[in-house]
């Protein structure tokens, strides 16, 4: 469209007391352009509009009195002095036109100048408006918001809700798994619109609220929408649509959305003009009303008033000069443009789409700003016809007058339409195409304009329409490459990059001014911390988070960094975070928000910070724990590993979740081990698991109470083995063997076994199928390790078999049966415990599941199967167990002192029960046991059996009683002579054929 067109200004006096012009007072529309018609210069500065006079305003932006709708900045229309010339045109009209034309040639000129050099210069140069290049904006925010960390107080504790940081950690390590920062993103959204207050302060940027989440969730939400665009809920009223789970939501969508969840700093006005008496168009807001629909997607509201506008009462009427209101060619004519207005967002993508079509830079968006530009066409033609013709040619006619002949005020007087309707209409299409200077004259403040910009980009890098006016051929060359340009469009290949680079464009364009209400305010956290977000500053605004809710900076971190866009990983520091920086600001300690971003980076500095807060709080509950229903309980330290198990330096998170694990109190609580194991498991930390098994399975067997490490055997042997302790598995199970020989039993008792110990040596292993659900590995190793104390019970048990109850284990034995059966079961004992001193020479690294310190009294339970009258023995059980005998008696002497040992703790057991009759040491000593290792542990067990009043145990047969009837003092010697014989007259008979061998 031809400069010399432009839309004069529309608004009315802000302060209609005397003017000082001493002709008059000046025209309406030049109180907001800053042109004075004071011959002495400009009128004081009080006289023009600035954020201090917006009392009374609507939307708190650039606008007047009551009435008043926006205009273009510093292009106003300038009425001559005299009254508009006639039709016959002089030459000093002539002169005055062409001076005019110029003077707004140059102007668009100049601003096309600095939106192509804009978008040409490198991404964050801030230029100002007749493109020269100012300081970085990035920079500038990045410096205050360092400046406000570092005075802020240090984070003491966690005061979020214990459901919000449960369903966080569930969030954030379905995360870790799944890698689908999206839909993270989407979850953690809705899960802080939840503890978070989103009300805007009233005509202001920010949440009402005062406290740190709602600070936080205000600006995470909108830096997780430019990274990963996403609707946290449905527009209160949106557009017919229909909710596909398969569509991708395009970023202008997001940020509208964002803006409606989070930035109403005014109320709706739509359901009070829509209503309004005696029609919506006699509101003095009716416009603005459009405006702000059109920015924020409302499209159905903006088509609601103008098809029910009821012109005959518009308020603009006064304005263009029709005290009486409009007649009824112009309410004709009116009506004619604003149906045609109205069909024309009908025929808008967002309503045409189907589900919505939000693709603001694709192609049917591309046919609707074709759509656009024509309307303005014909609305101009329809309005710069004379009216000659009482209307014959409408809107669309194809011909066209010679209308730019014609000076501006002329066309203003023989405007077909209300020329406030002509520029208000014209003000709609231009946000239509999404031109920057009309934008903001739309907006309510710096940060609605700068979203609004971006949002309603048509995509091109050198677009036309971010100049504040174009002409027709310009406007048609930027179309014509973004249709036929060969090579594909930033926007294109990646998006949401082109976007944000836009976002930062738009808000140095916007906040390019002296306005007030155009600038942020950088005494307020909230509005630093939004200009971080928009000029990219990622690392600024997570230490603004850390300030203000610790939760908040983590789940933001997380995603950052599974996404790639966290600055202090493989993208740097970022955020105007330089080496300079962060050499200056290393001394002033952890409250400069820097210490150990370079070495360790933003997110492994984070999680730690919010793990040691995590591990201070003892438990955390949702919902009715114990007695309720849905309650879920987790204790800080799970979190807290949990956290550090995500840190990018491995070792350091492992060294750390050990001191963490090294803290905490197992004893006595095998769930709270069960937890750590799973934790610990689940982070590919099994090792600081295991030493937390190990402690704990420590603790139940170094009671001085026997009785109760007893009770307790079961639990320790499974958490050893958990705790891969093969060796400890191995002593604790080769005590319990001694025990059973030293007693002559199956010790512990059945009865007086616990519950997982039972479940190991019963015959459906439950204890171990347990186990191998949790970790197949230890229930293995552990099922290796005891095989030789199961299989010495289950000899005991056959043995006793006809005295004790039915112990489960299925039907009961012949006698003959029973003792082969018993003999095989023995024999196994024996070969595992021999298979170190095979030929005399002990090889410790040979030894079995069974200590070579048994042998000997292995052997005295041989005695009484050897001799019978049927075979019992095989041959070559027979011939085994001989050389056993043999290795023994030439092994070294320390074996065979250690194998004596327990044999006297055997017998001596045997007298002190009372079931013996010889004398042996106790008529020497007064007590049967000795000094001995082995003495003692059957002295310390026979004491716990006499405290807890346990009977006699009852046996099938007992070897020891033969040995102890003797009357003498026998030892391993005695013991091996016996054997010995036993074996020779086994041979002879088998050999002599009284036996089947």
């Amino acid at each position: 469209m031809s400069s010399s067109f432009n839309t004069p200004s529309r608004r009315k006096p802000l302060f209609p007391g005397p003017s000082t012009t001493p002709a008059g007072p000046p025209p309406s529309h030049l109180s907001f352009t800053q042109v004075s018609t004071t011959p002495a210069g400009p009128p004081p500065k009080s006289s023009f509009f600035s954020s201090h006079n917006a009392a009374n305003n609507t939307f708190g932006s650039r606008r007047g009195a009551a009435g008043a709708t926006p205009a273009h900045r510093g292009r106003g229309f300038v009425v001559p002095s005299s009254s508009p010339p006639g039709i016959d045109e002089d030459d000093e009209d002539e002169e005055e036109e062409e001076e005019e034309d110029e003077e707004m040639e140059v102007v668009i000129e100049e601003k096309c100048a600095f939106m192509s050099s804009i978008l040409s210069a490198p991404r964050g140069l801030k230029r100002s408006r007749n493109g020269a290049v100012r300081e970085q904006v990035g920079s500038d925010y990045a410096s205050i918001a360092r400046s406000v960390t570092s005075h802020a107080p240090s984070t003491t504790g966690l005061t979020e809700p214990d459901e919000m940081l449960l369903q966080q950690e569930t969030i954030l390590a379905r995360l870790e798994s799944s890698k689908n920062t999206g839909e993270a993103s989407e979850a953690l959204t809705r899960l802080w619109a939840q503890y978070s207050d989103p009300t805007t302060r009233e005509g202001k940027l920010g949440p009402e609220a005062e406290d740190g989440v709602s600070k936080a969730v205000y600006l995470a939400s909108l830096l997780l929408q430019l990274h990963h665009p996403h609707l946290q809920q449905q527009p209160s009223k949106p557009q017919p649509r229909k909710k596909n789970e398969n569509e991708t939501t395009t970023l202008p969508r997001a940020l509208l959305n964002w803006l409606d969840e989070h930035h109403t700093p005014f109320p709706d006005e739509f359901p009070a003009i829509s209503t309004a008496s005696p029609s919506p168009a006699a509101h003095d807001r009716f416009w603005d009303t459009i405006y702000a629909s059109l920015v924020r997607g409302r499209f159905s509201q903006a088509i609601d008033l103008l098809r029910h506008a009821g012109w005959e009462n518009a308020y603009t009427a006064e304005e263009d000069s029709q005290e009486e209101g409009y007649t009824e060619k112009q309410l004709d004519n009116i009506e004619e443009v604003a149906e045609r207005a109205a069909r024309l967002l009908e025929s808008c993508p967002v309503i045409t789409g189907g589900d919505g079509d939000w693709d603001i830079k694709g192609p049917a968006w591309t046919v609707f700003r074709l759509r656009v530009r024509r309307a303005v066409r014909e609305l101009e033609e329809f309005a710069g016809s004379s009216g000659e013709e009482d209307g014959e040619e409408g809107v669309g006619s194809g011909k066209r007058r010679n209308v730019f002949s014609l000076s501006a005020a002329t066309k203003k007087a023989e405007s077909r339409v209300p020329w406030s309707v002509y520029t208000n209409l014209k003000l709609c299409y231009d946000i239509l195409l999404g031109r920057a200077e009309e934008i903001v004259d739309a907006s309510q403040d710096w940060l609605e304009a700068s979203i609004y910009i971006t949002a309603w980009w048509d995509g091109e890098d050198t677009s036309p329409s971010l100049s504040s006016r174009s002409t027709l051929g310009e406007s048609r060359s930027g179309l014509r490459k973004s249709i036929t340009a060969s090579q594909a469009r930033e926007v294109d290949l990646s998006p949401l990059a082109a976007y944000r680079r836009r976002l930062g464009d738009a808000f140095t364009f916007v906040t390019d001014t002296e306005e007030a209400l155009f600038l942020p305010e950088t005494v307020e956290g909230v509005q630093v911390g939004l200009g971080c977000v928009l000029t990219g500053g990622v690392g600024s605004v997570v230490q603004l988070l850390r300030g203000w809710s610790l939760p908040v900076a983590v789940a933001v971190v997380e995603v950052g960094a599974t996404a790639g866009w966290l600055p202090g990983g493989e993208g740097g520091l970022g955020g105007g975070w330089s080496g300079m920086d962060l050499m200056v600001l290393s001394h002033n300690g952890p409250a400069g928000g820097v210490e150990g971003l370079e070495k360790e980076g933003v997110r492994d500095e984070v999680l730690g910070e919010y793990a040691e807060l995590l591990a201070a709080k003892d438990v955390l509950r949702v919902g009715q724990v114990g007695g309720g229903v849905g309650g879920t309980e987790r204790e800080g330290w799970e979190l807290a590993v949990a956290v550090l198990g995500r840190m990018d330096d491995q070792s350091e998170g492992e060294r750390r979740v050990g001191e963490l694990l090294g803290g905490i109190e197992v004893l006595g609580d095998s769930g709270r081990v069960d937890r750590i194991l799973e934790a610990c498991g689940g982070l590919g930390l099994e090792g600081r698991g295991r030493g937390v098994a190990e402690r704990f399975a420590d603790s139940l067997l170094a009671s001085p109470d026997t009785a109760e490490v007893m009770r307790n055997v079961g639990t320790a042997l499974m958490y050893l083995s958990r705790a891969r302790c093969g060796e400890k598995i191995s002593e604790t199970l080769g005590l319990l063997v001694a025990l059973c020989l030293i007693h002559s039993a199956a010790y512990p008792a059945r009865e007086e076994m616990d519950g997982r110990l039972a479940g190991l040596v019963g015959k459906e292993r439950s204890t171990l199928v347990e186990l191998a659900r949790k970790d197949g590995e230890a229930a293995e190793l552990l099922a290796s390790r005891l095989s030789g104390y199961a299989t010495l019970r289950r000899f005991y048990e056959l043995r006793d078999q006809d005295v004790l109850p039915d112990l489960g284990n299925g039907q009961k034995l012949r006698p003959l049966e029973r003792a082969r059966e018993a003999a095989g079961a023995l024999m196994a004992v024996l070969g595992s415990a021999s298979d170190c001193i095979r030929g005399g020479l002990y090889d410790p690294e040979a030894e079995g599941v069974v200590p070579v310190d048994c042998v000997l009294v292995l052997l005295g339970e041989a005695l009484v199967l050897l001799g019978q009258g049927k075979r019992v023995f095989s041959k070559e059980q027979v011939l085994g167990m001989m050389r056993v005998v043999e290795d023994f008696e030439t092994v070294t002497s320390r074996v065979r002192e250690n194998g004596g040992g327990l044999l006297d703790a055997s017998l001596a057991s045997y007298r002190e029960s009372g079931d013996g009759g010889g004398m042996g040491r106790m008529g020497k000593s007064g007590s049967g046991f000795g000094g001995s290792s082995w003495d003692m542990l059957a002295e310390s067990t026979m004491v716990v059996a006499s405290a807890e009043g346990m009977g006699k145990v009852e046996r099938g047969w007992d070897w020891r009683r033969g040995v102890d009837e003797l009357g003498v003092e026998a030892g391993a010697k005695e013991v091996v002579a016996m054997v010995r014989v036993a074996l020779a007259r086994e041979v002879a008979r088998g050999w002599g054929g009284g036996l089947n061998w």
